[in-house]
């Protein structure tokens, strides 16, 4: 049997305000051309297909339009699991629709799908139990045995692990919990299916990215808690593509198809091929992904290099973020010709290089006035000078005869000066 693992569409999400919609369409189109190039028979995507329990209407049809195209008119079987930003009852909806094109929709941990033959020869769900079902998919000899355990916060669950406030304790409780969760997998493998598990959660031993939000929780699962019959494990949660070490079987985050933070901007996103018999080892391939725009961090040492490089042609097609060496605060003509020459400027930082080191930092400060420490904050804080309006109207304020008033406003600008400068836009 061939399988693709996929997760953490994340559709609706924006990047600092921008829609990421056309960029996930090209994920869902090359996802769709490489299911069909490479004759998968089975499509696992391990939650948050979704970035919010409450997705526009725009993400919800691409979500459905995706998951009816992969499966082929119901040759190909479909398998999806809510994750924690996805609402278990908005995922398990649309099932009485679904499973008459071989798609399955678990929202919960647990949960029972009901048995579906069709006479029209397409995917069938010939068995199933809590949290588990056996599909035959057409023109595979194989069954596949899919334990799916939708995110399993204790609501979901619905049930209190532990009433010990101990941190290290609920970390116990947790993964103990989900480990014999696991185990009831492990009972209903057989040696004539293909035994696969998917899940979305945390396990100890991921790499995090900057981009993921906890929602519920942040408790994580021991590797050693993972299935022991399983011949692959499917994870979601994590948007680093990576291997989960010290887990009884093979077991993967497929990662996010796009990158949703700069800390993701090396990132190869991919999806994952599995081949695999029963009684088999699974042999695993990663499929690099093309789609998206790429994220970028650059630092150009003045405003005409930064400039430059907008405008080059090979630079336009990505999100950027954008640092320029400054000695002095940027206009906002400047900054506005920037984000008019390139589209996709997230932000713009100035650099201060002047103020790198803080011991000379409390010096130059010492010998500041009032009105230039204010102006220097101001510029850290936004990038630009502050108009002779507002500088004027700071000053009236902190001259009113209040008791320490200077002082205070004083010792807050002292603190706010940071040596890398600020954020702008």
């Amino acid at each position: 049997m061939r399988i693709i693992h996929t997760s953490d569409w994340h559709l609706g999400r924006s990047l600092e305000g921008r829609t990421r919609l056309p960029e996930q369409e090209q994920f869902i189109d090359e996802l769709a051309t490489i299911a069909n190039s490479e004759d998968a028979q089975l499509i696992l995507i391990a939650g948050d297909v979704f970035d919010t329990y409450n997705p526009s209407a725009d993400a919800e049809k691409l979500f459905f339009d995706a998951v009816e195209r992969l499966s082929d008119n119901g040759k190909r079987a479909v398998v999806t699991i809510a994750g924690n930003h996805d609402s278990p009852e908005r995922i398990q909806a649309a099932n009485p629709l679904a499973v008459k094109h071989g798609i399955s929709l678990l929202g919960y941990p647990g949960e029972q799908l009901p048995i579906h033959e069709t006479p029209f020869g397409g995917v069938q769900r010939i068995s199933s139990g809590p949290g588990w079902l056996e599909l035959i998919v057409p023109g595979c000899e194989e069954k596949a045995l899919v334990y799916a355990l939708p995110y399993p916060s204790e609501s979901r669950l619905n049930e209190v692990l532990t009433e010990d406030l101990d941190e290290r304790m609920q970390q116990i409780a947790y993964s103990e919990r989900v480990g014999r969760l696991f185990a009831e997998g492990d009972r209903v493998f057989r040696p004539d299916t293909v035994n696969l598990v998917m899940a979305h959660l945390f396990a100890f031993g991921g790499v995090e990215s900057e981009s993921e939000r906890q929602l519920g929780g942040a408790l994580a699962v021991t590797p050693q808690s993972m299935p022991k019959q399983a011949q692959y494990i499917a994870l979601g949660h994590l948007h680093r593509p990576q291997q989960l070490n010290n887990t009884p079987q093979p077991c993967r985050y497929s990662g996010s198809p796009l990158s949703f933070s700069f800390s993701e901007a090396d990132q190869q996103k991919e999806v994952v091929l599995i081949d695999v018999t029963p009684g088999s080892k699974a042999r695993i391939q990663q499929i690099g992904l093309t789609c998206g725009k790429a994220l970028k961090r650059w630092r150009a040492n003045s405003i005409a290099q930064a400039r430059s490089w907008c405008v080059e042609p090979q630079n336009q097609s990505c999100w950027v973020e954008l640092e320029i060496i400054a000695d002095k605060s940027i206009e906002i003509s400047e900054l506005a010709e920037l984000r008019k020459a390139h589209s996709g400027i997230i932000t713009i930082r100035p650099i201060f290089p002047e103020l790198a080191d803080d011991a000379l930092n409390m010096h130059q400060l010492a010998q500041m006035s009032l009105e230039e420490r204010f102006t220097l904050f101001f510029q850290r804080e936004r990038g630009v000078a502050p108009q002779e309006e507002l500088v004027r109207f700071f000053l009236e304020m902190v001259n009113q005869p209040v008791t320490d008033r200077e002082s205070d406003v004083e010792g807050s600008i002292g603190i706010h000066i940071q040596s890398t400068g600020s954020e702008v836009g």
